[in-house]
């Protein structure tokens, strides 16, 4: 029996996020309430965990970044030219108002940055007597590294990418999802299969299980479930309810880091960035159909936050691409039951590919500004496929194909971790790859 997948990564409408740099200056400017006219932002030579970084790039990344974080505060705020250590900042910011110093590095797949405001002894005699005073406001912030990040690193090369594989016990499993549902900076994986959600992560050639729960205590079984049952599951990084997960067989549900139920959803849940969002399921067509909406109960609680591609379809995924100059696309790519893939890159054509198998996922896999699309075979011989689509007028470019004779089960993207690297997560028959 063939299992149809919903896998969506990032949506357009409503969840459209801000650009990594955009994002890290939005938090810090929440914590930084009260600067003072002429502050002088610099920022710190990044340290990173990606090798072979040439210093002379991530220096200008963080002048961008000092730049962006002055921008958004506004004001007679200025940011410096170059990188600087303290000392040296301290020394640039002179007679201005203020040093707002950022201390930046890329680790784990994430850009963090620590902002320290400085008062500036213009007196000298204080500074004779405080040489070195302590910060009046200290923020941090962190986030996922993107395409405009990236292009300060070296490039990824996805058709040199490796597969790791690991076993699991998970039986039949009709949907994956991969965050961080706890905030320490490591990634969960959640399998959810027709009998139970378990949360885990790889440990060798294992997936070991840190916690799951049986169907049966999580939701009621639907009247009318599907021949072929559809699925989805989405971490929500910013709510109580840390994952939502659902099948066509059981009511799907919001479910606390525990895994505890937090409430009932309407729809079928699929990632979304940080919004909650869901698909509807027409029993009689097998298969989704009209918008994405929220996951409320009631009508008002599901505002539209996205339209494929696709009247119906049978599975869906989209992602939001940000350019190497911060500017986000959105890339939407729909299943028609009949096999036919549709994509679109904002409000532009929709290019169609023929016969592909019913998993899915976008995502930008080199983080090089273009979209990739992730997609199973259909016809007897199952292979994992990622194409590269720039949007325009041109064909999807095959950049890898894996053979999968288990059958791709389901597909899942994780944000940047080791090595500043997204990572693309098949289950093929009983075991769970990871490439990257």
């Amino acid at each position: 029996m063939r299992l149809l997948v919903l896998a969506l990564v990032l949506f357009a409408g409503e969840a459209r996020a801000a650009s990594a740099l955009q994002g890290v200056a939005a938090e810090l400017s929440k914590g930084l309430t009260a600067i003072p006219p002429a502050t002088v932002v610099i920022a710190s030579s990044p340290v990173t965990d990606v090798a072979g970084t040439v210093p002379a790039r991530t220096d200008e990344l963080s002048v961008r970044i000092a730049g962006v974080v002055a921008g958004k505060l506004g004001g007679t705020t200025r940011a410096h030219d170059r990188a600087a250590a303290l000392a040296g900042a301290r020394a640039v910011a002179g007679r201005g108002g203020a040093l707002l110093y950022l201390s930046v590095e890329i680790a784990r797949g994430e850009l963090r940055v620590t902002a320290d405001l400085y008062p500036v002894m213009s007196n000298g005699w204080d500074r004779i007597r405080i040489p070195a005073p302590p910060p009046r406001a200290h923020v941090f912030a962190s986030v996922p590294i993107d395409a405009e990040v990236r292009a300060f690193l070296p490039s990824i090369a996805l058709e040199q990418a490796s597969v790791h594989k690991a076993r699991h016990e998970e039986g039949d499993v009709l949907a994956a999802a991969c965050g961080d549902v706890n905030g320490d900076g490591g990634m969960e994986l959640v399998l959810v299969s027709r009998a139970r959600v378990a949360m885990g992560t790889l440990r060798g050639a294992r997936f070991v299980v840190s916690k799951a729960v049986p169907w049966t205590a999580l939701a009621r079984r639907v009247p009318v479930p599907l021949r072929e049952p559809l699925a989805g599951a989405a971490f929500v990084r910013s709510s109580a309810a840390k994952l939502l997960v659902g099948t066509s067989e059981r009511e799907a549900v919001a479910l606390d880091a525990g895994l505890g139920v937090r409430a009932t959803l309407a729809g079928i849940p699929i990632p979304l960035g940080e919004l909650d969002s869901c698909a509807a399921i027409n029993p009689e067509a097998s298969a989704f159909e009209g918008d994405v909406t929220g996951c409320g109960a009631s009508s008002k609680e599901r505002p539209v936050r996205a339209t494929p591609p696709a009247a119906r379809f049978d599975a869906v995924a989209a992602g939001e691409i940000t350019a190497r100059d911060g500017v986000p696309h959105v890339m939407v790519a729909a299943r028609e039951p009949g096999g036919k893939l549709r994509l679109r890159l904002d409000a532009g054509e929709i290019r169609t590919v023929e016969t592909v198998g019913a998993q899915l996922a976008v995502g930008d896999l080199d983080l090089d500004g273009g979209a990739e699309i992730a997609t199973s075979s259909d016809g007897p011989d199952d292979a994992l496929q990622v194409l590269s689509w720039a949007g325009d007028g041109s064909e999807p470019v095959v950049r890898k194909k894996i053979p999968a004779p288990g059958g791709v089960r389901a597909l899942a993207i994780c944000p940047p971790e080791v090595r500043g690297v997204p990572a693309l997560v098949a289950v093929v028959g009983p075991e769970v790859w990871v490439v990257r």
